[in-house]
């Protein structure tokens, strides 16, 4: 499915080939749902790229973006009700209602606008798309007016969307967290989250988040990393494989990696730029490689703690491992980040199973940011707990890691 990386990149080329598209996004879901908020496709005369989630009602939003494109103009708000029409002959596994907003861009207005939004997701650049999906009835801004907020930037871009300074600063802490949602604006100016559009006279706006590809940093070359890598892949994470021997760290033995370094794992580590997008995962031959790793990574956490780290291996050897470097001054709030021993507990044993395992927690992690019991960091190690996004907290996004050592260790069930 395409992520942001790869529609904004498309919505440039066809907006530089001189062809308008209708964007449809889900900007709001209740119950179960194919596809999660933020996802979205772009609809053009000649077809669709990108998915919303298939089915029925994703041929009902192609329906009305390709009405939209006849028109020539306009936005609209659309709800996809999945609860189930038992008379259709195509019956979808979710039952759900997603919201879905519909809006035209064209090659003359939006151009600029698009080429910024493909090269922060490029950069990786924190940043969002600001969307009036229901103007209300202040007047303060039409149906469909959009911005560009980018953090590194005085906000004034976003003053097209009526907000007084005050809400562009509540924008600007709901962009630093990389979380699209619904907003509603209240009659005091403040921004509130938005469980429903009801028509009760106050705007609504969506703030979409600009996000590059994640990446999967994989330190170890070994058995466990080649399933690790595949998968990574298959889920459009930028996959990334670190090993300091050349016959293991190759191309015939990783066809689907972006990259290959081989170079020594702390020289390596420090060689990449960390951010809130990576996920660095060791999977080394040996404990005192996994250690290099950590340390190199934490380095990096102490800058920005949204860094996922983690480390797979037992409980003895992660808790030694954490101990050593606790001694040499790491602050235990940093360490409680560390995914270790990462992976959900699945009794996982085969190098693919721990593979699945470790890759479960990454996007358990990415979706949610729930850690429990099912987390073998927060079973055997000192994960931090944590209810997630859907329990209302929002925990600094970290990595972890556990299963099975090159050398054949298992990680503790």
């Amino acid at each position: 499915m395409a992520g942001p990386e790869q529609i904004w990149p498309e919505a440039v080329r066809t907006l530089e080939a001189g062809k308008p598209f209708a964007l449809a996004t889900v900007v709001n879901v209740r119950g179960s749902t194919p596809r999660e908020v933020g996802a979205k496709m772009i609809v053009r005369t000649d077809g669709q790229f990108g998915t919303i989630g298939g089915g029925c009602g994703e041929a009902e939003v192609f329906r009305k973006a390709r009405l939209l494109l006849d028109e020539g103009e306009g936005a609209r708000l659309t709800e996809v009700d999945l609860t189930g029409d038992f008379e259709q002959q195509e019956i979808g596994t979710c039952g759900g209602i997603m919201d879905v907003f519909i809006e035209l861009w064209s090659p003359e207005r939006d151009l600029p606008m698009a080429r910024k939004l493909a090269e922060s997701s490029r950069r990786n650049l924190p940043g969002a798309l600001l969307s009036i999906v229901n103007p209300g009835t202040s007047g303060r801004a039409a149906l469909g007016a959009r911005a560009v907020i980018d953090l590194s930037e005085t906000p004034a871009s976003a003053s097209i969307l009526g907000l007084d300074r005050a809400a562009l600063q509540q924008l600007r802490e709901q962009v630093a967290d990389a979380i699209p949602g619904l907003l509603e604006v209240g009659s005091d100016g403040v921004l509130r989250p938005a469980a429903r559009i009801d028509a009760n006279g106050a705007a609504r706006l969506f703030v979409d988040p600009i996000s590059g590809a994640q990446r999967l940093i994989i330190a170890g070359a070994g058995h466990i990393a080649q399933p690790l890598a595949a998968l990574g892949s298959m889920l459009g994470f930028h996959v990334t494989v670190i090993d300091d021997r050349a016959q293991f760290a190759n191309r015939e033995r990783f066809p689907s990696a972006d990259e290959i370094i081989v170079r020594p794992f702390k020289a390596a580590i420090d060689s990449i730029w960390l951010d809130r997008h990576c996920y660095v995962i060791s999977v080394t031959r040996g404990h005192a490689f996994d250690d290099e790793v950590v340390r190199a990574a934490l380095r990096q956490a102490a800058r920005d703690p949204r860094i996922f780290i983690g480390m797979i291996g037992s409980r003895r050897r992660v808790k030694t491992t954490l101990e050593r470097i606790s001694a040499d001054g790491v602050s235990p709030a940093l360490l409680s980040q560390v995914h270790a021993p990462l992976g959900v507990d699945i009794g996982a044993e085969t190098p693919e199973e721990i593979a699945i395992s470790i890759i479960g927690e990454v996007i358990r992690e990415r979706r949610t940011r729930a850690r429990d019991d099912f987390n073998l960091g927060v079973k055997l190690g000192q994960l931090e707990r944590s209810e997630g996004i859907r329990g209302g907290t929002r925990p600094r996004p970290t990595a972890a890691a556990a299963g099975l050592h090159e050398t054949g260790e298992t990680a503790a069930k």
